[in-house]
Formats: structure tokens, sequence, C-alpha cells
């Protein structure tokens, strides 16, 4: 009988290409990958890797089994759903991951709902950035990631995972509270902020390339002046009047910073945020909790974010 673990550690040697960087993956050591890989081999009764220098290469015996690996993997993460579901009803434990405003605006209020709703679950949280994510769902150190699209995720109908829609998160512009256009109750991306001095993460960065593709489409690169990554230091420099920035919506929620307003903008940067899990896994139901937790995510209002005060 083929041990299923020892079937993840084959692939991850796949996709890693070496039993160094396989270990440092899994977070074991490289003795224990070429253990376990001759456990494996001994199991499938068929040699399924082959020494090239300090290199590992799969035989072809070891391809014909990873192409089952995906439905395999999924078959078990039903199986294990449907046990825990027979035996217990609502109860389990879930570990689950999010970027930072994500784990304070919706996973926080989503697990505050299931103390009450779901007494019977226990949940971890752990921060983790998107580009980790895709790699700590695949290795079980996360069960599910709420996360924020981009390219480090599957791509669609990866046999692998689970990909489910969470919230469009808008970009918002926060001002000065004496700026000129503080006093408008929504304003125009192009028309609008086209000329203003811009506060921005680095290039390169999630935030920032976001940001700089919305401008693009409509027509300007925003001229920016300060490079800060640290959104409580972007708020402390609009506070002084050094500039203006489109924050993502979670980033400034609850937060009550006196001196700046908050406005809407027309065709204004987006993300979308997402729940990734893997294929044949259940996320509810925090899932259904954390969409709750989106929906009551405030938009900007029609008067200051914060009085001058």
């Amino acid at each position: 009988m083929i041990d299923v673990r020892r079937l993840q550690l084959l692939q991850a040697l796949d996709r890693h290409r070496t039993v160094a960087a396989t270990a440092e993956a899994l977070n074991v050591t490289p003795s224990a990958v070429s253990q376990q890989l001759a456990a494996l081999a001994r199991e499938a009764g068929v040699p399924l890797v082959e020494r090239s220098g300090r290199r590992f290469l799969l035989t072809g015996a070891a391809r014909v089994l990873l192409e089952r690996a995906p439905a395999i993997f999924a078959e078990m993460e039903r199986a294990t759903s449907d046990l825990a579901e027979y035996v217990a009803g609502d109860r389990g434990v879930v570990r689950v991951g999010s970027f930072a405003t994500g784990i304070s605006d919706l996973v926080a209020p989503a697990l505050a709902r299931l103390r009450v709703s779901h007494p019977g679950w226990s949940f971890e949280v752990v921060q983790a950035e998107p580009e980790e994510c895709t790699e700590m769902v695949r290795s079980g150190r996360l069960d599910i990631a709420v996360t924020m699209s981009s390219e480090d995720l599957p791509s669609t109908g990866d046999p692998e995972f689970r990909t489910d829609p969470v919230m469009v998160e808008l970009f918002d512009a926060i001002l000065p509270y004496q700026h000129p256009l503080a006093t408008r109750t929504s304003l125009h991306l192009a028309e609008d902020l086209a000329d203003q001095d811009w506060i921005m993460s680095a290039p390169g960065s999630a935030w920032h390339s976001c940001v700089a593709a919305a401008c693009n489409r409509v027509g300007f690169q925003p001229r920016v002046v300060h490079a800060v990554d640290d959104f409580s230091a972007v708020f402390g420099m609009v506070q002084a009047g050094l500039g203006v920035t489109l924050m993502p919506r979670l980033a400034w929620t609850g937060l009550s910073t006196p001196h700046i307003v908050v406005r809407g903008v027309r065709e204004t940067a987006r993300r979308h945020v997402v729940a990734l899990s893997r294929a044949g896994a259940n996320p509810e139901p925090l899932l259904t909790a954390v969409r709750e937790a989106a929906s009551k995510v405030p938009v900007p209002s029609v008067g200051p974010f914060a009085v001058a005060g």
C-alpha cells in the first residue's frame, strides 16, 4: 500500500528538483526526504528516482504515479471531510492563513462569529503573504488561505486546488483634511488625481503594481514623490500634507486617524480577495463567515473619515 504522505513528498521533489530544496520547503531534513523516497520505492515495487550528480531525476514509473496524484489527494481530502462530518458533525480544526489586513478585517470577525455559531470548531491563524500561500496550502501547513489573487496563485482549473471568491476590494483615495479635493463626495482617477504628488510603495510591490496599472489604464503615470511600504507611515505622511495615495479598502477600515479624508474613486484600482484550499476540501463554515465579514467592510462616507482635532 502506497503511503499518501510519501507520494506528496515525491510530488514536492518533482516541483523543487533537489532533495535540499524539497527538505527546506517541507521543513524536514534532507536525510528524512531520502529515507521516505526509499520507503516509497519499496512500497511501489519499482525505482522512482535515479541520481544524476547532486540531483535526483524521476523515473518513468514515478511519472506514471504522479499523474494520479492530484486525484488521489483530492479524494483523500473528500474522505477526510466526509468522515469528520459523520463522526463529529460541526466540529474540526482548521489552519487558516491570510495577509495582515485580511486577518484583522476578514478572518478575525469571521472567527468571532464562528465561536458563537460553531463552538465545536477551532481555528489556528497564521499570517501568510500571497506568494507563500500556495505552497503552504499544498504542503498542509494551511487548510485555507484568505489571500489576494495574484500570479503566485494556481491557475484556474488546477486539479490540486479549489479557489472561491470572497470580495472585490476597491482602492480609495486618502487625502489631507485640508486638501481642495476633500470637499468632493467622490473623485475621478484621471481628472482629479493625475497631477497630484503621490505616496506609494516601491516598484515591484503588489500595491504599487495594482495602482500603477489602474492609472495607466486611464492614461497617466502617478508622480510618486515618496516610496513607503508601511500603511501607518503613509497615513502619517498624508496627515502632514506630503501627498495623496490610493489605498486598499481593508487598509483603512477601522482606523481613527485624524486630519485625513477617504473618498471613493471612479475607475479605481481593485484587487480580488479569494479563499484558496486543496481540491476536495470543504472550506465551510469559514468561507461563509469570511464573506459575511467582507460584506460589512465600510465604504467611504460623504463626510470626513476623521474630523480634524
